[in-house]
């Protein structure tokens, strides 16, 4: 039986590979689609998941619209890596979808309360965090949550990609990223400490051998990430790693840690910190998580592209 999914997402370039990783894997049925602002506003965020969907001719998944802002921050967003429209200034077309008239928030909390449900959050967790507040109880409603977020240090890749120690996600709202980390929700982490892996990083050569394959998602991964490629030569896959994870948990070793987030510092705003001491004498932290420490990295690197690219 395929896992029920609800996918919660900031839509840039990496948050539609990760839809379109979910779509192409039997593995996983998509309930539901919210939006937050992250990668861009909003606004463009939800439309990109629309855009998504309708690309690959899928019409019954509900995409409902999140919050616009932080809980307590201004809106910090990464145009500078996903576009003006934050799909890789891609010029897709306006989608004829339409958005459900429910707000994310409400859509989380009616999917979970019918149970069965997986939540994947690869954008910032204000939505989240405001559902949690709301009903408490949805620690235990949902089945699990996995999130991409975080840099803890457990690798030589977990630094950060916004300050030294604070990955994008957990920067732009820390707040949200507390709440969740200690709501005692069943948690995985897929950090940057796996998902910058060099052995799971999609090269220039690769990137140009998959877009050449004739398929939609071929044409569509070419589309988006283009500019991306050309720019930095290469292109980690954050987000799909996160949607891999429920895919086939072999791809990731976890393992659990004590965990909270800074939301004081400056230069430590938005950092994970993972509590790998013996002993708890001096800061004992009220959440836990199971993170990523390792990946394997061809063979995630296969199966994206078996899901997302040939099956699409």
């Amino acid at each position: 039986m395929p896992k029920d999914v609800l996918i919660d997402c900031d839509v840039g370039i990496d948050d539609a590979l990760a839809i379109m990783f979910a779509l192409g894997s039997s593995e996983l049925r998509i309930r539901a689609i919210t939006s937050v602002c992250g990668n861009a506003e909003v606004e463009k965020t939800s439309k990109n998941a629309l855009k998504v969907l309708e690309a690959f001719d899928v019409r019954h998944i509900p995409v409902a619209r999140g919050h616009s802002q932080p809980l307590r921050r201004e809106l910090y967003t990464a145009g500078y890596v996903h576009g003006s429209d934050g799909l890789g200034d891609s010029n897709l077309p306006e989608p004829t979808l339409k958005l459900d008239p429910r707000h994310a928030v409400d859509l989380i909390l009616h999917e979970a309360r019918q149970g069965g449900l997986h939540l994947i959050c690869l954008g910032p967790l204000t939505n989240l965090a405001s559902a949690l507040v709301r009903s408490p109880q949805l620690a235990k409603e949902l089945e699990d949550v996995t999130i991409m977020a975080g840099a803890f240090g457990l690798t030589p890749y977990g630094f950060g990609n916004v300050t030294p120690v604070s990955e994008f996600n957990v920067y732009v709202d820390p707040e949200a990223a507390k709440i969740v980390f200690n709501s005692g929700l069943k948690l995985t982490v897929v950090a940057l400490d796996v998902t910058t892996d060099p052995s799971a990083t999609l090269t220039r050569d690769r990137y140009q051998k998959i877009a050449a394959y004739p398929s939609r998602g071929a044409r569509f991964l070419e589309r988006i990430s283009q500019n991306v490629i050309e720019s930095w030569g290469s292109f980690s896959l954050h987000d799909p790693m996160a949607v891999a994870y429920l895919v086939d948990p072999t791809l990731l070793t976890v393992e659990e840690f004590p965990v909270d987030v800074e939301t004081e510092g400056v230069i430590s705003r938005g950092q994970t910190i993972a509590d790998r001491r013996p002993w708890r004498e001096v800061v004992e932290f009220k959440g836990r998580a199971n993170i990523a420490i390792a990946v394997d990295g061809p063979r995630f690197l296969t199966t994206f592209e078996e899901r997302a690219i040939r099956n699409l």
